[in-house]
């Protein structure tokens, strides 16, 4: 027996998007980039580990990074600027 596992959106997890975005904006640009790829990696493998397919992995990880770039670009503009 098989079964397709379709996740919720991450794209859609508001708290952790304004969490991993929050984090980002107090720490170096290049740490910042490496913890969204850290974020990101996780995503995918626990993705993978549950057997959801390929391209349904692609698609989540990439709507997920966009939410939490958009989020961050929100809260520098509110800032009032790029540090």
């Amino acid at each position: 027996m098989s079964a397709v596992v379709i996740p919720f959106r991450f794209a859609r997890r508001f708290p952790q998007i304004r969490k991993t975005a929050g984090y980002m904006i107090t720490v170096p640009a290049s740490h910042a980039e490496g913890h969204l790829r850290e974020q990101l990696r996780r995503l995918e493998d626990g993705l993978r580990k549950k057997g959801v397919a390929e391209p349904l992995i692609r698609s989540e990880v990439a709507s997920y990074e966009g939410a939490i770039r958009a989020h961050l670009w929100r809260l520098l503009i509110h800032q009032g600027g790029v540090a």
